[in-house]
């Protein structure tokens, strides 16, 4: 059995104590991820502290994270490194020891007034005020992500710990109305707070590298580009299906670049595309890349004629902004966040074969609507910034710091 988390009562006092007597709150970020730069909740909280280890009027952030920091450690401002205790010894046990134990710790040790978890996994037992970001709720909408006993028994530990936070962040407002039904919390609870990309990705290309990457993936016409993963609801059976359905109307050296891989072995999860692209005699016309380095990746969005993305649920939608940011016209679902993130910016169909397929033909054969959409891409992908995320992140804490702790038991 894990030790008591829980904060004494005259503990908490102080934490409290001390923020009601002082102009500036004092926050704890966790940086659990950003260990794990690749994923979402690493990028999120990588780029939220970027923004608000600088200087802020009325907010001191402090990154709370797990010693042992990895070799070049570059991160800059106040870094809480909080001792893993030895009996941790496997990464699923130190996460849990984190989550529950070490933040904290952290938060104890510096007598901060406010925590914020950017990821759904908020202490169980705890008095202080807290903050948690859901991302999205696709576990408890899709069977086939919430299905194993492990995250059963993980969603049975973290969500009422959520549903208690002070208050709860999330990517978009099609999330938040998906949290305040499932998970039963008030509305003025969860506040919706867009995310944004990485300054990287811009029209800007390597031309040198063009040439490579086109001669190894033997790509030598326009490209249609998918990069948003390999799971069922990505929908991407749909998306080969639709493009078969254009490539008699389309020039024939085009291709359907689909890059990443299946994390696991999981057909339900992950179903096969060979079966599909036989199917429909795509063979060699539909590229699976497998998984692609960031530079690949971004070089794709850059060499692209369009991005197609097809998916039938996501709680914000990093990729088709990542390709709006590049000037990179987008076909988008017009399902959950999609529509939100997408705007103007792209064509936002039905994800059903036809629907895809006739925007495909339009989008590679009509290049005066080609030359307009990509304009317009690229105001859309400019209304979303980090310093943006961040400031009304900042916003919230403020607020949350007013509000009354709610205990847990």
């Amino acid at each position: 059995m894990l030790p008591s988390t829980s904060i004494p009562t005259q503990q908490a006092f102080v934490i409290i104590h001390s923020e009601m007597n002082s102009s500036r709150i004092r926050v704890g970020l966790d940086g659990f991820f950003l260990s794990q730069p690749a994923t979402g909740s690493g990028q999120y909280t990588l780029h939220l502290w970027n923004q608000l280890s600088q200087p802020g009027a009325g907010v001191e952030t402090l990154l709370l994270r797990p010693a042992s920091p990895p070799e070049g450690d570059e991160l800059s401002g106040q870094v809480v490194d909080v001792r893993v205790p030895g009996f941790a010894r496997t990464a699923k046990a130190k996460k849990l020891w984190w989550e529950q134990i070490g933040v904290l710790r952290g938060v104890r040790d510096r007598q901060l007034d406010l925590l914020h978890i950017p990821y759904m996994a908020a202490p169980r037992i705890n008095r202080g005020r807290t903050l948690v970001t859901i991302h999205d709720v696709i576990p408890l909408i899709y069977p086939e992500y919430g299905g194993s006993t492990t995250m059963r028994l993980y969603l049975r530990l973290v969500l009422p710990a959520a549903r208690r936070a002070t208050l709860i962040l999330t990517d978009s407002d099609c999330s938040r109305r998906d949290i305040v039904r499932l998970l039963g919390v008030a509305q003025e609870k969860v506040r919706s707070i867009p995310l944004a990309v990485s300054d990287e990705f811009q029209p800007a290309k390597d031309v040198a590298a063009e040439a490579e990457l086109r001669q190894r993936f033997e790509l030598t016409g326009d490209i249609v580009y998918n990069v948003g993963g390999l799971d069922v609801r990505k929908n991407l059976a749909v998306l080969v299906e639709a493009f078969g359905r254009a490539f008699p109307s389309i020039d024939q050296s085009t291709r359907l670049v689909i890059a990443g891989g299946a994390h696991t072995g999981n057909a339900r999860l992950y179903p096969p595309l060979q079966p599909v692209i036989e199917r429909w005699g795509l063979q060699g016309k539909v590229v699976l890349t497998g998984r692609v380095s960031e530079a690949d990746k971004l070089l794709l969005y850059q060499i692209s004629k369009l991005y197609v993305y097809p998916s039938l649920y996501e709680g914000f939608g990093f990729t088709p902004l990542e390709a709006m940011a590049c000037g990179l016209p987008v076909i988008s679902s017009n399902r959950s966040s999609l529509p939100e993130v997408v705007g103007s910016g792209g064509l936002i169909v039905d994800p059903s074969a036809g629907r895809l397929a006739a925007a495909i033909v339009s989008l590679l054969t009509d290049e005066q609507l080609h030359r307009d959409l990509s304009q317009r891409a690229l105001a859309q992908a400019a209304r979303f910034s980090w310093s943006r995320t961040a400031g009304q992140t900042r916003d919230a804490y403020l607020d949350a710091s007013t509000l009354r702790p709610i205990a847990t038991h």
